[in-house]
């Protein structure tokens, strides 16, 4: 559903803009067509011996004003705009919130062990509200208080505005189509699903559903400018375009979710909110040699976190020359980037001493990051099937480990999918179902003994969606494996859609493994959980306590 509005005006931004993209002399802008759209939206999950996990109440907008213009064949401003309240914090705040209490680090995933509580102190919720060190430690990252979990929008970075961009293009002499979009947007490459390979322009926020919700909702949209010369058909290709990416926002990286959240992906935001124990440190000193007195108090997991400053450096960059051939299409794809996960960088109480400074273990930092890459989607005529391939080699990536907190090294991650839509009459319809398969890869290639992840790990993910009275209702099945995790998540869902306007969606999220441990040299090697393990458990096995029932309500206008 959408409403049109016709609306009289000519800003100068407008026109500035598009004289700035199109190379013109300024032209007016005349009357203009707007059309909007938009929802409101409940979600209610519960928790398996939890109880509520989620009371998400969305408002969305958008919007597409279209204007007449001599020096462009078209241009358009288009926006998105959203608001939540969460009132989970407020309706079960005995699990979740500024006063939620953890007895030990992971209890939400793991039975306690020598880790934690002996080695480790439990996680501080929202630390901005409970404890002002480690609350300046994380000043930056991971220092949200409450009501940026309930109304996480609502802040500095004016998330609210999900997307707000110009887009232009014009014709040239012989043929070629040039355009911009210039503002804050989504830059998308690549296809895959829960998992990325090349779909790394954006940030993401883990916090709103750890993996599970769609990418489109997740991606923390940023201000950029991204240019395409559509260049057609030529004697090899059927078709080709080359597109310049440049992110000239102050960098962000991916929101895990603060300790005392519903959502907190590997539970990192806890592990960044503990402390090593005093009295263990103290143990430690003393078998090197150091006595007892080395520390006065508990040491802070997280010293520092070093965000980049925005500065012309530290924008980001993108190459993408796409085309198709036949029944192929594919890409080629460049970027410079900062890495969106925070690396951990040990701070030594002395050079070369595996004891911790003082006043904190480690500092987070985000380095630079190329990655090179490409794509090719293949349709099949005899299994009229689409076959997809992705592939993103990396270097400058830093990856965690036991000895010092991190290492850099060079990384290779592809993804293989099959997507096909299958008529299956026996099961009640004459609709086509939708199969889609895809086996992400992981290959560490500078691989340490010490590092909690595999030198080569897959994740499987498999979909089964079904259509029936005239696609109103969908009955689907999500199923992904972590092969080194052992752990699985299934997630089967109906929706259904009894006219334009209503939707109703009922699922579970069901999930297993999440046990294995890895021997930290801090806890004399012995195989533990803390802190190194959540790596190697990875998103699904974290989260093996949060078996959840899901129900949607949406209300399109």
């Amino acid at each position: 559903m959408s409403k049109t509005i016709t609306t009289a005006f000519t800003p100068l931004a407008v026109a500035v803009a598009t004289a700035l993209a199109a190379g013109t002399p300024v032209t007016p802008v005349s009357a203009a067509e707007t059309n909007w759209a938009g929802f409101v939206e409940n979600a209610t999950y519960h928790r398996k011996d939890v109880g509520l996990s989620k009371f998400r109440n969305t408002a969305q907008a958008e919007f597409e004003t279209r204007f007449e213009t001599d020096s462009l064949r078209s241009l358009t401003l288009n926006g998105t705009l959203r608001g939540t309240y969460d009132g989970v914090y407020d309706m079960n705040d005995d699990e979740f919130g500024k006063d939620a209490r953890y007895d030990y680090l992971g209890q939400d995933w793991h039975d306690p062990d020598l880790s934690s509580p002996t080695i480790l102190t439990s996680g501080v919720p929202f630390p901005c509200e409970n404890d002002p060190t480690l609350c300046n430690n994380l000043d930056g990252y991971m220092d949200q208080d409450e009501n940026d979990a309930k109304y996480p929008e609502f802040n500095d970075q004016l998330d609210f505005i999900r997307e707000l961009y110009l887009t232009g293009d014009k014709k040239l002499a012989n043929g070629d189509i040039v355009s911009f979009r210039l503002g804050k947007q989504q830059v998308v490459w690549g296809k895959t699903d829960l998992f990325r390979v090349l779909d790394v322009m954006n940030p993401v926020d883990y916090s709103r559903h750890n993996i599970y919700d769609e990418l489109e909702d997740i991606r923390i949209p940023q201000w950029m400018l991204k240019l395409d010369w559509r260049m057609g058909a030529n004697q090899v290709f059927d078709d080709s375009n080359l597109s310049l990416v440049w992110n000239f926002d102050k960098f962000r990286p991916n929101n895990l979710g603060t300790c005392g959240q519903s959502y907190r992906i590997v539970d990192a935001g806890c592990f960044f909110s503990s402390s090593l124990n005093e009295s263990y440190l103290d143990l430690v000193t003393d078998s090197m040699g150091m006595g007892t007195n080395v520390y006065s108090a508990n040491v802070p997991i997280i010293h520092d976190v070093e965000e980049p400053e925005w500065s012309l450096a530290n924008t980001q960059l993108g190459l993408k020359w796409e085309g198709v051939y036949g029944d192929a299409t594919f890409s080629l794809n460049a970027l410079t980037y900062r890495q969106q996960m925070p690396s951990l960088h040990f701070r030594p109480i002395a050079p070369g001493a595996p004891a911790p400074a003082p006043d904190g273990v480690f500092d987070i930092k985000f380095p630079r990051v190329n990655l090179l890459g490409g794509a090719v989607d293949y349709y099949s005529m005899n299994m009229d099937a689409v076959w997809r391939v992705e592939l993103a080699y990396s270097e400058g990536e830093e990856q965690p480990r036991d000895l010092n907190g991190h290492k850099e090294t060079d990384m290779l991650r592809y993804v293989i999918g099959f997507d096909k839509n299958l008529v299956i009459p026996q099961l009640g319809t004459r609709s086509a179902f939708l199969i889609s398969t895809q086996l992400f890869g992981e290959h560490i290639l500078d691989h340490e003994a010490d590092m909690p992840n595999d030198e080569d790990n897959w994740i499987a993910t498999a979909l089964f969606k079904g259509f029936y009275m005239n696609n109103r209702l969908s009955p689907q099945v999500i199923v992904a494996h972590d092969f080194a995790a052992a752990a699985t998540v299934v997630a089967p869902s109906i929706s259904f859609t009894p006219d334009n306007h209503w939707m109703f969606n009922l699922g579970l999220n069901i999930k297993d493994g999440g046990d294995e441990t890895f021997p930290w040299s801090v806890a004399q090697g012995q195989s533990v959980y803390e802190p190194l393990a959540r790596f190697t458990n990875g998103p699904i096995g974290v989260a093996n306590a949060e078996d959840e029932i899901q129900l949607t309500v949406r209300y399109s206008f």
